[in-house]
């Protein structure tokens, strides 16, 4: 099998924690293009980085008869917050350099340090569950409040019953003795038999 006339790179500028230190690779990987010759350039601020700072740089060959290359620079998170870091290729299968910007790792370095996935997982946690907590004590404040309206409206219910019971039996009372009164007026008034 011939290898075709000419390939195009596919190039991505990476960042990872780097696992020796506490500063960040960045990594610059143009990948599948052929013919073999390439040039990688890394840029900070849109100026070459020197070459001393560089690591890698190697040609390798891929399986399907393309090349790979990677060059990495390493940086602190100071660095890399102050600084705007890109990458280019310049290729014979180009018309015109290819510009990379910086793709973010944020599995690794782009969260703050001392937070991780398992802390924003236990701090979610901690919040639904006290969530749950309040709502739950809610609801019980909110039933026995219910129950303590409920009993202090039939005792007042209760106490209103009686209180209607007293004053409806203290004005038939007071009814009878008017009543009782009249007939005595009315019979004393009534002609004696001589």
């Amino acid at each position: 099998m011939f290898p075709p006339t000419t390939v195009k790179p596919r190039a991505r500028l990476l960042q990872r924690e780097n696992m020796g230190s506490t500063g960040v690779l960045l990594t610059c990987l143009a990948t599948g293009f052929y013919p073999r010759h390439i040039n990688l350039t890394l840029l900070r601020d849109g100026q070459p980085v020197s070459d001393h700072q560089i690591t890698g740089g190697e040609l390798l060959p891929n399986g399907d008869e393309t090349y790979q290359m990677r060059k990495s620079l390493e940086v602190s998170a100071e660095e890399l917050q102050h600084h705007h870091y890109t990458c280019t290729a310049e290729h014979l299968s180009l018309d015109n350099k290819l510009d990379i910007d910086l793709e973010r790792d944020w599995d690794s370095v782009t969260t703050p340090i001392g937070f991780s996935a398992p802390m924003a997982v236990c701090v979610c946690c901690l919040v639904g569950a006290s969530i749950g907590v309040f709502i739950m004590c809610r609801r019980k404040t909110t039933k026995d409040q219910g129950s303590q309206t409920t009993l202090s409206s039939n005792s007042t219910a209760a106490s209103n019953e009686g209180s209607q019971t007293t004053l409806l039996s203290n004005s038939t009372a007071a009814q009878s003795t008017h009543d009782s009164e009249k007939a005595e007026e009315i019979t004393s008034l009534e002609p004696k038999p001589s």
